[in-house]
């Protein structure tokens, strides 16, 4: 980088929640600057501090003081200034998009008002220019009908949805500083590629500096020129993004680096991080990192290590700096016996027959309004036999989540039916036995919305021991230790409420949740998207340990296309409603595959030093889900569209191997062949 005076420079800056005995430390002595245009990328595991410093960046630390430090904007020490200038900077020059959009939408106004309100606000815009504005940046992020998904209210629109009206609203003022909370959190792979270029094409255009937050390093990588490597809020490396990722030296680094699912095998594990986080209550002696790193010593466990500078502009904090490169940092991966569903073919436990479901909805006033339906859910059939996970992937708003509804009974399908063990359940849940209904969990997309804030995380846990009646009363406390602990939390949460957890904490309370009924099958909606990468990996291996041990099924729905392709056994591929593929996991992922499949995997960023893949543009609008179903519901969209047979008839299932179908025009020969050179 040049060498121009930075937009922001933090030094030294030491953060502290509460008072007295009960305090923590969750940022000590951390330091970074981000120049013009440069994106300085921040990671490490949930609750090391990542977003406190955002936070505190904009002096919004709720229970938190800054002990120590400045930070500066453009030489402005944000620390000492007035509330009031503070408030015209927020949103003028510094903008956050922050990690859960349902928070910081208001429920109570449509959401192109919220980006309206602030376009007039900063830039003096009248009514009709904030509108048109707004439509454009609602576009800009690649958001369908941005007209009418500027009328909406935010629990109208899926959680992807949110998060591109969330990014949409923090660019509406082109700011000097964009904070990036994990941006990408509930985005699927093309969108969120439609986001990395966008942010690009904001850097070149006006120079905007990013501090972006992600446990997703293949985004980082895509993303960043510099990152820091965060551990119970110390700094442990600090360096140009290709160094940290690809040459690591911090043993702390190295390993979350090894608890990546990239082409492993299900039959081997994760390499996890032992452990967890320490108690930041407590005075740490030492290395923070000691208790977890396998070359830690007896001065590891004595002396703190400072940040020394191991390479130009690489900086490491470590007793054996530079020399933990080579070094191993945890077990290698441990082959597992196969599942069930690995082995020989096991009867189906769940079957989902022509699941179909529509929304009602009128637009315009009444006595003008129009009444129209849209197809969220069309005719699915999918089964899943026992001890199997069937992974559900696609874009927002493909009918993921509405299908996991209807399998749940939280909706009542519009046509078809949900059965288990060969007979038919209730639509609705209230319909359903008891049994039924323990054997069928879900894990939420948004753990925020889905854990009572009055209760604590010792009570979430134990109702539902309660409720099934699966342990005594004498019991329960240790099965609720024991879920804590298959969740790498330990006891000191049991007395904690949802709001004094991280987010990706919280998603670990729902799963431990949902693992409490000793279910039969799990529908996991998202359930690694808000995990950092060492708990992902902890839960991964956790998750299909059960499915070994217990014959539990998953119904796994995920925009990350790693997991998915670690975790399941099948893939079903959506699109506007439909199954657009079916097959085996390794078998949809290699070519021939549909046209939507090809671009999904086209889009999957990575962090492996690999020549440049040909990332595909979904360029255009999905079809309109309000129109006749006519036809390919992706032909306004596909790369590879022959002509007007796309728009007029349905595309014909087609049969590659055994249990492995898509439904195209193209015959799948022609398919591997253009796949295969990289052709449109």
């Amino acid at each position: 980088m040049t060498a121009a005076a930075p937009v922001l420079a933090v030094e030294g800056l030491t953060v502290r929640y509460g008072q007295g005995e009960d305090s923590l430390r969750a940022v000590h002595d951390v330091s970074f600057t981000i120049a013009p245009g440069e994106a300085y990328g921040l990671i490490g595991e949930s609750g090391s501090g990542k977003s406190t410093i955002a936070f505190a960046i904009v002096n919004h630390i709720r229970g938190g003081t800054v002990e120590t430090g400045s930070i500066r904007l453009r030489g402005r020490d944000l620390l000492a200034l007035p509330r009031a200038e503070l408030a015209r900077l927020r949103g003028r020059r510094v903008a956050m998009v922050y990690q859960d959009p349902h928070s910081a939408l208001n429920p109570a106004i449509p959401v192109g008002e919220q980006i309206a309100e602030a376009i007039r606000q900063h830039h003096g815009a009248s009514h009709r220019e904030a509108e048109a504005r707004t439509a454009a940046l609602l576009a800009r992020v690649h958001l369908p009908e941005p007209e009418l998904i500027a009328r909406r209210y935010a629990h109208q629109i899926s959680g992807g949805q949110q998060q591109r009206v969330v990014i949409a609203m923090a660019l509406a003022c082109e700011p000097d500083l964009l904070i990036m909370d994990e941006p990408t959190t509930g985005l699927d792979v093309t969108t969120e590629a439609v986001i990395l270029d966008l942010i690009a094409e904001l850097r070149r255009s006006v120079g905007v500096a990013i501090l972006f937050i992600s446990h997703n390093l293949g985004v980082v990588a895509r993303v960043c020129d510099r990152v820091g490597v965060l551990y119970a809020g110390e700094m442990m490396e600090q360096g140009e993004t290709a160094a940290i990722l690809r040459r690591p030296r911090n043993p702390y680094t190295r390993g979350l680096l090894s608890a990546i699912p990239r082409r492993a095998g299900r039959r081997d594990r994760l390499a996890a991080l032992p452990g967890g986080l320490p108690d930041l209550s407590q005075e740490i002696v030492g290395c923070v990192f000691a208790p977890r790193c396998a070359m830690a010593g007896d001065r590891c466990r004595t002396e703190a290590p400072a940040l020394v500078e191991v390479a130009p502009g690489h900086l490491d904090r470590c007793h054996f700096a530079g020399a933990a490169a080579n070094a191993p940092v945890a077990a290698p991966a441990e082959a597992r016996e196969a599942t069930a569903a690995e082995g020989a073919a096991t009867r189906d436990f769940l079957r989902l027959n022509g699941i179909a479901r529509h929304f009602a909805q009128w637009d315009g006033l009444w006595p003008f309004a129009r009444r129209r339906v849209t197809t969220a859910v069309d005719g699915v059939s999918l089964e899943i036999a026992e001890g199997e996970t069937l992974a559900v992937v696609g874009e927002s708003g493909s009918g993921k989540s509405t299908l996991a509804k209807c399998i749940m009974g939280l909706l009542a399908p519009s046509a078809g039916h949900v059965e288990l063990d060969g007979a038919p359940v209730g639509d609705v849940v209230q319909a359903r036995s008891r049994e039924a209904r323990r054997a069928l969990q879900i894990v939420f997309q948004n753990p925020e919305a889905s854990l009572n804030p009055a209760h604590r995380v010792e009570e979430i846990l134990a109702r539902p021991l309660r409720l099934y009646g699966l342990c005594r009363e004498a019991e329960i406390p240790a099965r609720v230790r024991a879920l804590l602990a298959a969740v790498k939390l330990g006891d000191r949460y049991l007395d904690r409420y949802p709001r004094e957890l991280s987010g990706g904490e919280k998603q670990r309370v729902c799963i431990a949740r949902a693992f409490a009924a000793s279910p039969r099958i799990v529908v996991c909606d998202e359930p690694t998207s808000a995990l950092d990468i060492s708990v992902q990996a902890a839960l991964l291996n956790e998750l299909v340990d059960l499915q070994r041990e217990r014959g539990t099924s998953y119904l796994f729905i995920s925009h990350d296309l790693g997991v998915v392709r670690y975790i399941s056994h099948r893939v079903a591929v959506m699109y506007l409603g439909r199954v657009v593929e079916t097959g085996p996991t390794e078998a949809v992922f290699a070519p021939p595959h549909h046209p939507y499949t090809e671009a999904l995997i086209s889009a999957l960023p990575s962090i492996d030093d690999e020549p440049e893949r040909g990332r595909i543009r979904l360029d255009g609008r999905p079809h309109d889900l309000h129109a006749s179903s006519r036809g390919c519901a992706f032909h306004t969209r596909c790369p590879r569209k022959i002509g007007a047979i796309c728009e007029t008839e349905a595309p014909p299932a087609r049969r590659i191997a055994e249990r492995h179908w898509l439904h195209c025009h193209i015959a799948p020969e022609e398919l591997a062949r253009l796949q295969a050179s990289g052709r449109s």
